[in-house]
C-alpha cells in the first residue's frame, strides 16, 4: 500500500470519526485533521509523478 493511499485512507477515518464524536471541538478537530491528510495525500501523489517525470528526461 502507498503512502498517498495510506493518508487518503486517514483521512476517510478522520471525516468518519468527525461525524460520530458529539463533541464540538473534536469534531472540529476530526475534520481538520481529515483536511491535513487529504491534502498531504494529494502533494505526495504530485511528488511521486514529478520524480517519475524528471527520470524519464
Amino acid at each position: 500500500m502507498n503512502l498517498t493511499a495510506v493518508l487518503h485512507s486517514g483521512f476517510g477515518v478522520a471525516v468518519l470519526a468527525g461525524i460520530l464524536i458529539s463533541d464540538t471541538t473534536l469534531r472540529v478537530g476530526a475534520f481538520a485533521l481529515g483536511a491535513v491528510l487529504f491534502v498531504a495525500g494529494i502533494v505526495v501523489s504530485r511528488r511521486d509523478d514529478g520524480d517519475e517525470e524528471d527520470a524519464a528526461a
